[in-house]
């Protein structure tokens, strides 16, 4: 007997919630992120977003992947990109996705400091679900 799950198991589980955040919550999360600033690169394709600072001109892209959130800085002049944010569990809820994406972007447009996106997702908490 055996008490740990099969990896059939977590697959099932990781596609349900992807299933109910490209339902429920992306939607959601779209439209805050182009109240908060954000805009679609193309209007026909919600994939990629985009937000540009008024006094630069850098951009801060957004793209939506299967199983992430990307966002990455982007320097107008060196043309240089960092990878500012990254979401990859898609159990928040879109408020607190959110607040990681402010948080992300504002701690480096005030510090130019990397935020640390993976704690504010709760992982620890999500180990200790299991």
């Amino acid at each position: 007997m055996f008490s740990f799950p099969t990896f059939s198991e977590l697959e099932a589980k990781r596609d349900k919630v992807n299933a109910d955040f490209q339902r429920n919550v992306k939607p959601v999360l779209a439209e805050r992120l182009q109240q908060f600033g954000f805009h679609l690169i193309d209007p026909d394709y919600t994939g990629i977003m985009k937000l540009t600072e008024g006094a630069t001109g850098n951009h801060y892209l957004l793209s939506f992947h299967p199983y992430s959130i990307i966002v990455m800085f982007q320097h107008i002049k060196t043309d240089k990109q960092v990878k500012i944010c990254e979401i990859s569990n898609f159990a928040l809820s879109a408020h607190t996705i959110m607040e990681i994406i402010i948080n992300s972007i504002d701690c480096w447009l005030q510090y130019g400091v990397v935020y640390d996106y993976v704690k504010a997702q709760d992982m620890e908490h999500v180990k200790e679900e299991k």
